[in-house]
């Protein structure tokens, strides 16, 4: 997913983002087999509680990009530049070179398809994520990449976040935490997320990933509270103590939502050795999270007679390929264009 530039040899983030991501393509690859995805306290899968630290870190970084910054022009580019050169450059590979390559098509009629036209409105965030005739035989067909869907819900937040800037709300940050207590009360209490899952196996995944989001919003503007070495344990007590409770009586959701944003947080402004150095190479995550899908269905249709893990063996380097080759081609050349 997408976050402001962060110096990566002085925390933990490029880390925390790749590992989310690798999680996401190994979620998928059980779905993709017709297997359920692995389970998180009940309510996600691995996939979707990985993009649950996505939006809680994206929700730090960011805010912090509108604090030292608070300038809409400026801030709306950043976050352009930061998103769309990737997304369109999937998007485009996925329409115009993998598309043609795996359609049970004529090429004629593929690309004269009302659905491939309607494809490229992901160009635009209002995504669409089928093509015709693409991976018919998978247990998600016809859908080149199954990610994308959750781009722009994070577009939204950074949206939201904008708003409540201009609006002055940020200047006082208990104003923000009472927003999102608020928000956090409606949705896991009084609409009651938890019975509506399981009633309808629905969730309102616009409001859940703002509560992460907010939350690292709220992180980071209490930062002086809780970020000294000392009292990030006195933190992450608190943090564990909350999420057992609402684990203990039940609300697997609510402990969720306790858990992932401080803990992720906090592991990630720290700096350890090794694990810090994880950026070296460039921020991959992103592109991890947007090329994992089509290469996962790729090979799955390439080589139908391999088993999940041996798949796995295969999609992981080569998305790891695409992600440094995605990062160092489009998306850091955008970003060279920031205004400053």
């Amino acid at each position: 997913m997408n976050q402001a530039a962060n110096t990566h040899r002085e925390n933990n983030f490029d880390f925390v983002r790749l590992i989310a991501a690798l999680s996401v393509l190994f979620s998928h690859q059980f779905a993709l087999h017709a297997l359920p995805e692995p389970i998180v306290l009940k309510y996600q899968t691995l996939g979707g509680f990985a993009v649950m630290v996505f939006f809680a870190v994206s929700g730090y970084l960011i805010t912090g990009s509108w604090h030292r910054d608070p300038n809409l022009r400026r801030y709306a580019i950043r976050r352009l530049l930061r998103i769309w050169p990737g997304l369109a450059c999937a998007v485009l590979l996925c329409a115009l070179v993998l598309g043609p390559l795996v359609t049970e098509l004529p090429l004629r009629a593929y690309l004269s398809d009302p659905t491939t036209h309607s494809y490229f409105r992901s160009l635009i965030f209002w995504i669409q994520p089928f093509l015709p005739g693409v991976f018919p035989h998978s247990p998600l067909a016809y859908i080149p990449n199954g990610v994308m869907w959750t781009i722009p819900i994070e577009l939204r937040c950074y949206g939201y976040l904008a708003i409540l800037g201009m609006l002055g709300i940020l200047r006082f940050r208990w104003a923000l935490l009472a927003l999102l207590a608020g928000t956090a009360i409606w949705y896991y209490g009084i609409h009651g997320a938890e019975t509506v899952f399981d009633q309808t196996h629905q969730h309102l995944f616009e409001v859940e990933y703002a509560t992460f989001f907010f939350s690292g919003s709220c992180l980071y503007y209490f930062k002086d509270i809780w970020s000294s070495r000392s009292r990030k344990w006195t933190g992450t007590a608190i943090s564990v103590a909350a999420g057992t409770l609402a684990y203990v009586t039940g609300h697997l959701l609510v402990a969720a939502f306790f858990l992932v944003p401080y803990l992720v947080i906090a592991f990630g402004t720290s700096s350890i050795p090794v694990i810090r150095r994880f950026g070296r190479f460039g921020d991959l995550s992103y592109g991890v999270y947007i090329y994992a899908f089509p290469i996962q269905q790729t090979t799955l249709w390439a080589t139908p007679e391999l088993n999940i893990y041996q798949h796995l063996a295969i999609a992981i380097p080569v998305t790891l390929v695409f992600a440094w080759l995605s990062w160092h081609l489009v998306e850091n050349v955008a970003l060279r264009y920031k205004p400053r």
